[in-house]
């Protein structure tokens, strides 16, 4: 099957942080969850008041409440299952995280594919792992985790400046700081690329160092098991073109997990980069760091994170619900928010 160049048009992408999308049913859901699976009993009466409780799409001024009364009993439940599952957390949890999850997925439109591992226990997930995607900006990871390879063999080096071709065209971009430079350096680069999923880094960087099959850049992902590595290039002449599975990209981030505390400095800056990404589509609470990456366009929406909780984890997530024209579509987003939520909360109860 032909590859497609689907590089994003704009010159860069910067962005500004969003708002985390509460999901205020995931706590009692889950609580239910966990109270059916440790065989735990529940009045029938209580258990059908949840039922309509998790139903009601919360609104701040309690304007779907009837009368006050309702809101109060609504309330009390959601109290009484929130009071559960912290009772449950007090042991390992019971809840099947495969059941939790088969459902989620079930439940998204079009193709929805996932991979998550706990390192620290083995314990994964997946879920459609092998459908084929359009990898979008997500490419990028794989290029940078090579470049920092051959950095570390010293075949190439990270400290070379590269001629800036965007020389007063830079302004509004995450490189705007070398907007009237001659040079920019690769490091530079290399951060607003994985960062900021800027493309005239990539631009940059390609132009350097291409990333295709006379490269090695292909032979690359094919010992990571890309079965069609012959269609991934990143060069300015092709953009970002290419097909790849969840499955697949699981193999990268997996390297890329052990690869960031390896201790060479090629390392350490890969993952500084990772965990100064700006965008948080992928739900991930407030304090706790995470490499991350992204992808987004026409047909395409995905999102890499290594989270460095008490528990670390990471998560692949590839879908179809892309836009070319918006970054971070609704659909997707909330999605993201609700996944990212429920793994976090499972293994970090």
């Amino acid at each position: 099957m032909p590859a497609v160049n689907r590089e994003r048009k704009h010159n860069s992408n910067p962005m500004g942080k969003r708002k985390h999308w509460y999901v205020p049913c995931i706590a009692p859901a889950l609580a239910a969850l966990l109270l059916a699976g440790c065989g735990a009993t529940v009045d029938l009466n209580e258990q059908a008041t949840a039922e309509t409780a998790m139903a009601v799409q919360w609104v701040p001024n309690g304007s779907v409440y009837a009368t006050a009364a309702e809101e109060l009993e609504y309330w009390s439940t959601a109290q009484k299952l929130e009071s559960a599952l912290a009772a449950t957390r007090e042991t390992a949890p019971s809840v099947d995280l495969n059941e939790l999850l088969d459902e989620f997925c079930a439940a998204q439109p079009g193709s929805f594919s996932l991979y998550l591992q706990n390192p620290a226990t083995g314990e994964s997930y997946t879920y459609n792992t092998d459908a084929l995607y359009y990898p979008a900006s997500l490419l990028k990871l794989p290029y940078a985790f090579w470049l920092c390879g051959q950095a570390d063999a010293g075949t190439l080096d990270l400290e070379d400046e590269l001629p800036n071709q965007f020389r007063g065209r830079l302004s509004d971009t995450a490189l705007q700081a070398y907007n009237d430079a001659e040079t920019i350096p690769a490091k530079a680069a290399m951060r607003a690329m994985i960062a900021h999923s800027d493309n005239n880094a990539v631009t940059l960087l390609t132009t350097h160092w291409p990333a295709n099959e006379s490269s090695g850049f292909q032979q690359f992902l094919a010992d990571y098991g890309f079965a069609y590595a012959a269609t991934c290039d990143l060069t300015p002449q092709t953009g970002i073109i290419g097909m790849a599975s969840t499955g697949e990209f699981a193999n990268i981030v997996s390297a890329v997990y052990d690869y960031l505390d390896s201790g060479s400095a090629a390392a350490a800056y890969l993952k500084t980069c990772m965990l100064a990404a700006d965008h948080d589509i992928l739900y991930v609470p407030d304090g706790v760091p995470a490499a991350k990456k992204y992808g987004s366009w026409d047909y395409a929406y995905h999102d890499v994170a290594i989270v460095y909780a008490k528990h670390p984890y990471w998560i692949v997530c590839m879908t179809d619900q892309g836009d070319e024209n918006v970054d971070f579509p609704e659909e997707p987003t909330q999605a993201m928010q609700t996944l990212g939520q429920l793994v976090y909360e499972y293994w970090n109860p």
